[in-house]
C-alpha cells in the first residue's frame, strides 16, 4: 500500500512541472502556459504522467528473470501474464526537497520484489523551455542486468484554461528500423523496416530526437541518450514516446546494463518545448 507523499512542485518562468513521490515517483504533470503536456490522470498506474520504468522496462515474458544460472519469478499483477515498467511504479519513493524549486531528486530501493537489492534515483530539474530528468540504478552488494527509461502519456489534444489548442497530436519519429514482434507483443530480434502506424513498437537507429507535436500551439523534441524508443498510438486519449536503454524483455535477451557497486546505470531525457504559430 501506497504512503501518502506530497506532491513536489517545481516552477521556471512560465513552465510547472508536479512530481508525485507516492505514484511511482512519476511526473505527475508539466504545463506550459496553463497547458497540460501531460495526461494528469488515467486508469490505473500505467495510464498517465511520465514515470520512471526500473529495473526494467515494457513487458517481460511471463514475469521470468533468467539470470545467472537462477530464475527468478516477478510480479505479473498489471498485464498478466506478462510482468511490466519494473518494480517501482506503484511505490513511494522519498524526496527532501521541498515544493517551489526548479529541481528534485526521488529515491527508492528497488523493493523487496527485486531478488537483488540495489536502489534508483530520479533527478528531475525544469527550465522555462525545458525538462530535463536522469535516473540512475545502483547496486548494493550483487550485480544485476538493468534496463532504465520513462514512460510519458502525451494527450492527443492540447488543453489549457481557455480550452482545446492546437490540432491532433502527431508524431515525428525517424528510425533505422522496427524491432518485430510476436503475438504476445515482445520482440522476436529481428528488425524489420519501420510500418504505418498505429503501433505498439521498439524502435532502434533514430537518428533525430522525436517530435510530439500539436499543429498551431507546441511541440516537444525528447532528447535521450537511451537507445530504444517504444512509440504507442493505440489508445483514444494519449500517444505515448518511451526513451528506454533496452529492448522489452532485454533482462532475458539484452542488450542490458550490468550494474555493479560502485558502476550504476545511468540514462538522461530532455523534453524540449516551443510554441508554433
Amino acid at each position: 500500500m501506497n504512503v501518502r507523499r506530497p506532491r513536489v512542485v517545481l516552477r521556471a518562468g512560465p513552465a510547472e512541472a508536479v512530481l508525485d513521490p507516492a505514484a511511482g515517483g512519476r511526473i505527475a504533470a508539466i504545463r506550459v502556459d496553463g497547458l497540460d503536456l501531460l495526461i494528469t490522470h488515467g486508469d490505473g498506474p500505467m495510464a498517465w504522467g511520465a514515470y520512471p520504468m526500473v529495473p526494467w522496462a515494457g513487458r517481460l515474458r511471463d514475469g521470468l528473470l533468467r539470470w545467472d544460472g537462477a530464475v527468478h519469478a516477478l510480479p505479473t499483477r498489471l498485464l498478466p501474464p506478462h510482468a511490466i515498467h519494473g518494480t517501482l511504479i506503484e511505490a513511494a519513493w522519498e524526496t527532501d526537497l521541498p515544493a517551489g524549486d526548479a529541481a528534485a531528486v526521488l529515491e527508492a530501493p528497488l523493493g523487496g520484489s527485486w531478488p537483488f537489492g540495489g536502489r534508483a534515483v530520479h533527478r528531475v530539474a525544469l527550465a522555462v523551455e525545458s525538462l530535463t530528468a536522469t535516473l540512475e540504478v545502483h547496486a548494493d552488494k550483487r550485480p544485476f542486468p538493468a534496463i532504465a527509461g520513462w514512460h510519458p502519456w502525451f494527450p492527443r489534444t492540447l488543453r489549457g484554461p481557455a480550452g482545446a489548442a492546437g490540432g491532433q497530436v502527431e508524431i515525428d519519429l525517424h528510425a533505422g528500423g522496427m524491432l518485430f514482434r510476436g503475438d504476445d507483443y515482445l520482440p522476436t530480434g529481428e528488425v524489420v523496416p519501420v510500418p504505418p502506424g498505429p503501433w505498439d513498437d521498439c524502435f532502434v537507429g533514430v537518428s533525430t530526437p522525436p517530435v510530439v507535436r500539436w499543429p498551431g500551439a507546441l511541440e516537444i523534441a525528447l532528447e535521450s541518450d537511451a537507445a530504444y524508443w517504444v512509440v504507442y498510438t493505440e489508445h483514444a486519449e494519449g500517444v505515448c514516446v518511451e526513451p528506454q536503454t533496452g529492448p522489452p524483455n532485454g533482462l532475458n535477451t539484452g542488450p542490458f546494463t550490468l550494474v555493479e557497486p560502485g558502476r550504476p546505470l545511468i540514462a538522461s531525457m530532455t523534453l524540449r518545448w516551443r510554441r508554433l504559430g
